[in-house]
C-alpha cells in the first residue's frame, strides 16, 4: 500500500483534522477540512514533514495530538512531531534495535505505551514495548517489555479499555494476548487462537471483546473472534478457540484480491469497513441472535444446522465501492479507492462518515447508508407521534379476506385500468379470469404478466406502481393478527375461507388438502417408505432429499429400485388407472404426481372439475384443459354447451379441436386469433396448434403452475420431464413462489422456498402453519424451529392466547411417529407472566451467569408467575439492546444497567417489573404493610403473593390489595384510568 489517511482521534468539530501517510515519498501532512462540495473534501495543509526515514508502519499518539510513531524498514521506531501549532519545529527520537529487519507493525496504548512488532530474527524478541512516560527518552533506553523471541510478529493493537492488554498476531501461527502486568521477559502470552489470518488487527472500540484480523496477500479473508472464548494457556479444549464468524473470501477474489485495510467503525457497534487492492470498499454489520435449535438427533445432520452454531450473522452488508474490473462500475485501475478511514471524533457531518483517499491524493466523503427511519406504530397499526396518534387503520368491513378483497381490486384495477365495477369492463375482454365475490373481482390471470408477477402484485398492493392511502396501508398490516383471531390454524378447509382474498394461497392448502387425502390411512406409504407430503420433483426423480426421515425401517438404504417399488404399491392400492400419454418408463410415477396436480385420471372427475370451472365463469380454461388432458369429445360437449348459453362468441375453435392435425390455412388463423386474445388459456392452445411442440405450452408462465407441470407429466418424454422439473423447482425456489410447494413438497427444499417467500412477503404465519405438517416429523432444520418460536412470540404479543393454545394442541397430534411416539418438543406455556419489554418468560432462568447481575432470589416468585396471563403492564419506558447479549459470559459493556433492586427485575433485559396499581411497591415484592414481611412470609395472606392484572387496562395489582379494593369499588384505582375492572371478574 502507497498510502494512507488517518483520521484524528483528537479531532474536534471546530478542527476536523485527519493525516495522510505517503509511504512511497516518505512524507507525513497534517490536514484540516475547510469545506464540503458535495462528496468532495476541500482541506488545507497545516504541517508537513517529509525526507523521513522509510517506513512500513505508523499510528497516532492516544495521549498526544502532535506526536505521530512511524515504524521504519530497518525496525526502528521513530516518533515524528506533528505540531499544527508550532509547524516548522521538527521533533525526532528514535528507539534502536539489536539486529536491523522490517517493522510490520507499531501502536500506541492510551496508557502511552508504544509497541513494535518486528520480522523474525533469531536470538532476539521480536515485539518491544516502551514506555513513553518515562521524564527523559534516551537513544539507548531498553524497551519496558521483550516479548516473541524469534517469532514474526505482523500486526498489533492495544486495547483502549485495557491499556496494558494487547493483541498481536504471530506470522502463519496465531494470534496471542498479552498481558504486559503479568508477564516476564520471553514468556509466550496469557492466552492464544490458532490461525493463519493474523494481519490488519482492529479492535472495536465500543465493545472491546471484539477484534478482527485478515488473511495475507492474496487471501482476503476476515475472521473475527471474540476475546472471552480464547483458549487460556496449557486449555486443551478446541471449541474455545474457533472464530466467531468467518469471511471467506470477503471481497471479490476473481482477479486476487488483497486486504489493505481493516477498520472498525468507531461510531457504530459491530460495524467495520475493509478496503482490497481493487479498489473495493465494503462495510459490514454484524448482529446477534437468541435463538437455539431444538435438539434433535437425526441419523444425518440437518441442514443449516451450522449456521445457527454461533449467535452472530451479518445484518447487512453496505458496497460502497466496487473493484474496478467489476461489470456496471468499471473504471481505470488508477482511479481507485486506495485507503480511507472513519471518521470517529469531531464528525463535522454526523452519521457513519469515512474518507476515502484516491491516487492524485484528492479525498472524498463516502457516508455509509444508515437503518430505516423509525415509525411509532402501536399494537393496533396506529401511527403516533409525541403521544398523539396521526394515523389509524381505516375501518373494518368485514371479515379480512372481505376488506383484502376490496383492497386488492381498489389498487390492481388502478394499475391494469379497470374502471371502478369490473364486471361491466371485462365482459367483452378474454384476458382475464376472476373470482366472483358479493362486491368485487379478483384479476388472477393475464396474458401479459406471469402467474407470478400477478401474485406479487395482489400481496404488495401494487406497489410501487399504485400507492393508496395510509390507513388503507394500516389496516392491511393487521392482515396476520386478523387471520389468526379468525382461526388460520392446521383445518385446510377453514384456512381456505379465511385467505379467499389470495387465489393461490388458497391452491397452496388444496395442494396440502389433496395431499393429505393422499396420506390418509397410509396411503402414501410403501414398502419401507413413507412418501407422505413428498412433491411432484422427489416422486419424479425417484429419491428422498438427505435429509427426509421418511424410512420406516431406519436399518434400510434408499434406493432408486425402492423407491419405483414403493411408488408401485401406493398406485395399486389407490386403483389408479393405467397410463394414457406420451411413452415411459415410470407411468406409475406420473399417474402419482398426476394425481398431485390435482388432474382427474378418469372421464367423470374431469368432467366435474370442468364444470366446477364453468360455474367459475373460466370458460376457456374448463375446454383448454380437456383438450390438454386428451379428452377433445369432453371439450367439445363443454364448448357446445358454453355457447348454446352464449356464454362465449362462436371463433371456429370447435372445428379446430375437432382435428388431429392442423393444415396451414388453419395455422394461420390460430396464428391471427392467438394475436388477437389475452386470454391465457386459450393462448396456450392455439399456440400448441400453431406448432405442434408441447415446450411451447410449458414456456408460458402465464398459465398456473400445476397445469404446466400436468402437461409435461402427460406430453413430455423422460429426459425432457427431468430437466423441465428439475428448472422448474428451482425457478420456484429463486423466486419464492409458493406455488412450487407442488413441486417441492413438504421437505427441506420447501423450507428455502418459504426462505425467499418470508423475505418478500414478510408471511412468516402461513409458512409455519404448512411447515407444521411435516416439521419436524419428517424435516428436523433450525430454520423452522426459529420461525415457529417467532410465531408464537407474535401470538403471544397480539394476545391471542386460546389461538397460540389450539396451534400447539394441533401441532402436537400431527407430530407423532409411526410408533405412536411424539417428536415435538414442549412449547413454553402461554399462561405465563411475561415482560413487556422483551416478551420474555419472568420465570425463565436460561443461563444463571447471564442472569445474576438482575436476579436475586425471589421467595413468592414461583406463586406469581403462574397466577395470570399475558404481558406485564406499567413498564418504564426503554430501548431493548440494538444486539442481543451472549449467554455464556458476563454482560458486555454497554449492556442495559440492571434495576436499582436486582430481585424486581427482568431476569432477560433487566427492566423492572410494574407497580402496584395501589400500593405503588414493586410487584413480586413482599407486603409492605407488613413489619419484617420478608421473614414473615410463611404466614403472608396467599392471595398477597399473587400478581393479578385487568386484561382490559392492564393495570397490576398485589392479590390481596385488587381483592380488598374491588370489594368495595367497580373502577380501576389508577387516576384517570375509568376502566370498570370490578365488573369484568
Amino acid at each position: 500500500m502507497e498510502a494512507a489517511i488517518r483520521w484524528s482521534p483528537h479531532s474536534t468539530a471546530q478542527t476536523p483534522r485527519f493525516l495522510i501517510i505517503d509511504v512511497a515519498a516518505n512524507r507525513l501532512r497534517l490536514c484540516q477540512i475547510d469545506k464540503f462540495e458535495k462528496s468532495k473534501v476541500k482541506y488545507k495543509q497545516l504541517v508537513l514533514r517529509d525526507k523521513l526515514p522509510n517506513y512500513t508502519a505508523f499510528d497516532w499518539s492516544k495521549k498526544d495530538e502532535s506526536i505521530v510513531a512511524i515504524g521504519s524498514a530497518s525496525g526502528e521506531a521513530v516518533l515524528v512531531q506533528v505540531d499544527a501549532h508550532s509547524p516548522s519545529k521538527e521533533y525526532m527520537h528514535s528507539f534502536p534495535i539489536k539486529h536491523q529487519r522490517k517493522c510490520n507493525s507499531i501502536a500506541f496504548s492510551s496508557k502511552n505505551f508504544l509497541a513494535t512488532g518486528l520480522d523474525r530474527v533469531r536470538n532476539d524478541v521480536c515485539l518491544n514495548v516502551y514506555d513513553l512516560n518515562v521524564s527523559t527518552l534516551s537513544s539507548t533506553a531498553e524497551p519496558y517489555k521483550k516479548l516473541a523471541s524469534s517469532e514474526a510478529i505482523s500486526s498489533i493493537k492495544f486495547f483502549s479499555g485495557q491499556p496494558d492488554t494487547l493483541v498481536a498476531g504471530v506470522s502463519r501461527q496465531c494470534i496471542r494476548i498479552y498481558d504486559l502486568r503479568e508477564l516476564d521477559s520471553g514468556t509466550a502470552g496469557v492466552a492464544q487462537y490458532q490461525t493463519r489470518q493474523v494481519h490488519n488487527i482492529a479492535i472495536d472500540p465500543l465493545d472491546e471483546n471484539y477484534f478482527l484480523s485478515a488473511g495475507t496477500t492474496g487471501d482476503p479473508t476476515v475472521t473475527v473472534w471474540d476475546q472471552r472464548f480464547v483458549r487460556q494457556r496449557g486449555s486443551s479444549d478446541p471449541a474455545s478457540t474457533g472464530p466467531v464468524l468467518e469471511f471467506r473470501p470477503i471481497v471479490d477474489n476473481s482477479q486476487s484480491a488483497t486486504i489493505w485495510s481493516l477498520r472498525y467503525s468507531g461510531t457504530k457497534r459491530s460495524t467495520f469497513g475493509v478496503l482490497a487492492n481493487t479498489g473495493e470498499f465494503k462495510v459490514i454489520e454484524l448482529a446477534q441472535h437468541s435463538h437455539r435449535p431444538e435438539p434433535h438427533h437425526p441419523t444425518i445432520e440437518a441442514p443449516n444446522a451450522s449456521s445457527w452454531a454461533s449467535p452472530h450473522y451479518t445484518k447487512v452488508s453496505h458496497n460502497l465501492r466496487y473493484p474496478y474490473y467489476a461489470e456496471g462500475h468499471r473504471q481505470d485501475e488508477h482511479s481507485r479507492v486506495v485507503a480511507y478511514d472513519f471518521m470517529t471524533a469531531g464528525n463535522p457531518l454526523g452519521g457513519q462518515c469515512a474518507l476515502a483517499l484516491y491516487p492524485n491524493r484528492e479525498i472524498e466523503v463516502v457516508k455509509v447508508p444508515g437503518s430505516a427511519p423509525r415509525i411509532n406504530i402501536t399494537a393496533l397499526e396506529e401511527i403516533y407521534r409525541d403521544r398523539d396518534i396521526i394515523a389509524k387503520p381505516s375501518a373494518r368491513q368485514g371479515t379480512v379476506a372481505e376488506d383484502l378483497i376490496e383492497l386488492q381490486n381498489t389498487t390492481l384495477s388502478e394499475k391494469h385500468d379497470i374502471s371502478p365495477d369490473p364486471r361491466d369492463s371485462l365482459s367483452g375482454r378474454l384476458d382475464r379470469l376472476t373470482i366472483d365475490h358479493p362486491h368485487r373481482t379478483i384479476p388472477l390471470e393475464s396474458a401479459s404478466e406471469s402467474s407470478t408477477q400477478m401474485h406479487e402484485d395482489l400481496l404488495t398492493l401494487a406497489y410501487p406502481s399504485v400507492k393508496i392511502d395510509l390507513p388503507d396501508y394500516l389496516k392491511a398490516l393487521q392482515t396476520h393478527k386478523r387471520r389468526c383471531q379468525e382461526g388460520y390454524n392446521l383445518d385446510c378447509r377453514r384456512n381456505k375461507e379465511i385467505v379467499a382474498n389470495d387465489p393461490w394461497l388458497v391452491d397452496a392448502w388444496t395442494m396440502i388438502e389433496r395431499m393429505d387425502a393422499h396420506a390418509w390411512n397410509d396411503g402414501m406409504v410403501g414398502g419401507d417408505l413413507d412418501l407422505t407430503y413428498l412433491g411432484v420433483a422427489s416422486i419424479w426423480a425417484n429419491k428422498l432429499t438427505m435429509y427426509d426421515q421418511r424410512l420406516i425401517d431406519p436399518d434400510a438404504k434408499t434406493s432408486e429400485a425402492l423407491f419405483v417399488e414403493a411408488v408401485k404399491e401406493i398406485c395399486e392400492n389407490k386403483d389408479f388407472p393405467p397410463f394414457s400419454g406420451v411413452a415411459t418408463h415410470y407411468s406409475e410415477n406420473r399417474q402419482l404426481c398426476l394425481s398431485l396436480c390435482g388432474w382427474y385420471l378418469s372421464p367423470v372427475g374431469l368432467k366435474e372439475r370442468c364444470q366446477t370451472l364453468l360455474h367459475e365463469g373460466q370458460y376457456y380454461k374448463a375446454i383448454v384443459l380437456a383438450v390438454f388432458q386428451g379428452y377433445k369429445e369432453i371439450a367439445l360437449d363443454l364448448l357446445q354447451e358454453t355457447l348454446q348459453k352464449k356464454q362465449l362468441q362462436n371463433i371456429g375453435l370447435a372445428a379446430v379441436i375437432a382435428c388431429d392435425s392442423v393444415n396451414e390455412d388453419q395455422r394461420h388463423m390460430c396464428a391471427w386469433m392467438a394475436d388477437m386474445t389475452s386470454e391465457p388459456y386459450l393462448k396456450a392452445l392455439l399456440s400448441y396448434f400453431i406448432s405442434s411442440d408441447w415446450t411451447t405450452v410449458l414456456n408460458m408462465p402465464q398459465l398456473s403452475l400445476s397445469d404446466r407441470v400436468g402437461i409435461a407429466l402427460k406430453h413430455l418424454p423422460d429426459d425432457a420431464l427431468s430437466s423441465f422439473l428439475r428448472l422448474l423447482t428451482q425457478e420456484t425456489i429463486a423466486y419464492g413462489n409458493i406455488s412450487g410447494l407442488l413441486l417441492t413438497g413438504l421437505t427441506d427444499r420447501s423450507l428455502d422456498l418459504f426462505s425467499v417467500y418470508i423475505s418478500k412477503f414478510a408471511d412468516l404465519q402461513s409458512a409455519v402453519l404448512m411447515l407444521s405438517r411435516a416439521c419436524p416429523l419428517y424435516i428436523q432444520d433450525a430454520r423452522w424451529s426459529l420461525w415457529k418460536e417467532i410465531y408464537l412470540s407474535q401470538m403471544q404479543v397480539w394476545r391471542t392466547f386460546l389461538e397460540r393454545t389450539a396451534y400447539i394442541k394441533e401441532h402436537n397430534l400431527r407430530c407423532v411417529s409411526r410408533e405412536g411416539r411424539s417428536v415435538n418438543k414442549p412449547s413454553a406455556p402461554s399462561l405465563a407472566i411475561r415482560c413487556l419489554n422483551c416478551q420474555q418468560n419472568l420465570a425463565l432462568r436460561k443461563d444463571l451467569k447471564s442472569s445474576r447481575q438482575y436476579l436475586a432470589p425471589i421467595p413468592n416468585q414461583q406463586a406469581s408467575t403462574s397466577a395470570t396471563t399475558g404481558a406485564l403492564p406499567n413498564q418504564p419506558s426503554s430501548k431493548p439492546p440494538a444486539t442481543p447479549t451472549h449467554t455464556k459470559p458476563p454482560p458486555r459493556p454497554g449492556h442495559r444497567p440492571a434495576a436499582s433492586s436486582p430481585a424486581l427485575a427482568c431476569p432477560n433485559c433487566g427492566v423492572q417489573m410494574p407497580r402496584c396499581g395501589l400500593c405503588m411497591m414493586w410487584l413480586g415484592s413482599p407486603d409492605p404493610a407488613k413489619v419484617g414481611a420478608a421473614q414473615a412470609l410463611k404466614e403472608e395472606d396467599l392471595e398477597a403473593r399473587l400478581m393479578v392484572f385487568c386484561m382490559n387496562c392492564t393495570h397490576g395489582f398485589h392479590g390481596h390489595h385488587a381483592r380488598d379494593w374491588f370489594a368495595r369499588h367497580a373502577m380501576c384505582p389508577v387516576p384517570d384510568c375509568q376502566c370498570m375492572c370490578g365488573l369484568l371478574k
